[in-house]
């Protein structure tokens, strides 16, 4: 743990031998006693305003009722409150291959491959070269579309505005498939995860959504003095039902999963030590934690008020820091990481994940460009041959 290679460097550096004692009631830093209300405090806190112990090994954020009775000394290591949710299943879609594009793109796909069919139709008509049957046009389009191949009879008697609508139909298949294959297989191969929620705010907002809370910890001190609107919601939701105040000693795995609609907030640190045991235990990620943060806090050591140890203390935490100690530390909770963390990217609504975004028509503009400007081009051959046959008849004549 790191509070215990905290207090051996401490320890080591400073010269002293040291003693643990545990708190009898609460394994929490602690709060102040309720149930005695003259002005003690609970856990490590009540042992350090009972002169039972000099300093706490264990650190955590410092609140202002907490720094009214105890000494604070610097920062330590900066730790965040998270929400531990049950392990997200992977939801298949089987209409997943139409998200490769954008329903105006897919609108706008189907138009240009209609405009080329009644194109090639018109001019074959008009012209009285190459085929003339409606249907099958459109049965050479669409086979030639899904990759089946195909040709129109009389090919040799096409005109050139023709051969130029289907250049451009054949370029622009070219480009689509290719980005089509691109975005599918993407789609494919990324997992999708369906989450309980995906933040804080998705906790307020659901009241069918029962957010846990460790008793006596930290957490629960922090929610409890916020003034934030958003922590002070969540916070009546457990007062109102002191069931989602979880004891210290309980199996936390197994309390968020005893009800579909149960979240655990609590420290990240906490929260990711507990489920690589659950995982050691079990063999499979049965929960994991949030991407998202609730917020990040720094934690310190406590020492009695106005202890004679909290200056020397505070130095040696500040020579350390100076050495590399936040580091360490962070290289320390790197390396007890839980396997069972999901990455950001892999977040369907994250801003970072780049996998789904189905192509827009401003990706695609310019294979769209080049549609209209062959067909453009084809329309001033097919004015240019058809002003040609006119003079030659004019001129027989």
């Amino acid at each position: 743990m790191l509070e215990s290679k905290l207090i051996y460097i401490l320890a080591k550096f400073l010269n002293f031998t040291y003693e643990i004692h545990v708190p009898a009631d609460v394994l929490q830093l602690g709060s102040p006693d309720e149930t005695k209300g003259n002005g003690s405090w609970t856990g490590v806190l009540g042992q350090l305003l009972r002169d039972e112990v000099d300093m706490s090994i264990s650190f955590g954020p410092w609140f202002h009722s907490r720094h009214l009775v105890v000494d604070v000394s610097v920062m330590v290591v900066v730790d965040e409150i998270s929400i531990m949710v049950p392990y997200p299943t992977q939801e298949t879609d089987a209409r997943g291959y139409l998200k490769a594009y954008s329903l105006w793109t897919w609108i706008l796909i189907v138009g240009s491959f209609w405009c080329a069919i009644l194109a090639l139709w018109a001019v074959a008509h008009i012209q009285q070269k190459g085929e003339r049957n409606l249907w099958r046009i459109m049965v050479f389009v669409t086979s030639v579309s899904l990759g089946q191949g195909g040709y129109l009879r009389r090919f040799s008697t096409y005109s050139s505005a023709s051969r130029l609508v289907q250049g451009s139909l054949f370029l622009g298949l070219l480009v689509l498939s290719y980005a089509f294959t691109g975005i599918l297989i993407s789609l494919i191969t990324s997992p999708k995860y369906h989450f309980v929620v995906r933040s804080i705010e998705d906790v307020v907002a659901n009241e069918n959504i029962k957010p846990l809370i460790i008793q006596e910890s930290s957490t629960q001190a922090e929610f409890e003095e916020s003034t934030h609107p958003t922590f002070q919601k969540v916070f009546e939701r457990v007062k109102a039902n002191p069931k989602l105040l979880v004891p210290s000693s309980s199996d936390f795995i197994e309390v968020l999963l005893s009800d579909p609609h149960h979240v655990l907030i609590m420290s990240h640190l906490l929260a990711d030590s507990e489920i690589e045991k659950d995982f050691r235990k079990k063999r499979i990620c049965r929960a994991t934690i949030l991407p998202k943060c609730v917020n990040v806090r720094t934690n310190s050591l406590f020492l009695q008020k106005g202890s004679r140890y909290t200056t020397l203390i505070n130095k040696q935490l500040l020579l350390l820091r100076q050495a590399g100690l936040s580091d360490y530390l962070d290289s320390s909770i790197d390396t007890f990481s839980s396997r069972c963390d999901i990455d950001e990217r892999k977040m369907k609504r994250s801003k970072r994940d780049r996998r789904l975004s189905p192509l827009t028509l401003n990706d695609l503009r310019g294979i769209f460009s080049s549609f209209a400007f062959f067909f453009v081009c084809s329309f001033v051959v097919f004015l240019c041959e058809l002003l040609t046959v006119k003079c030659r008849y004019c001129n027989a004549f």
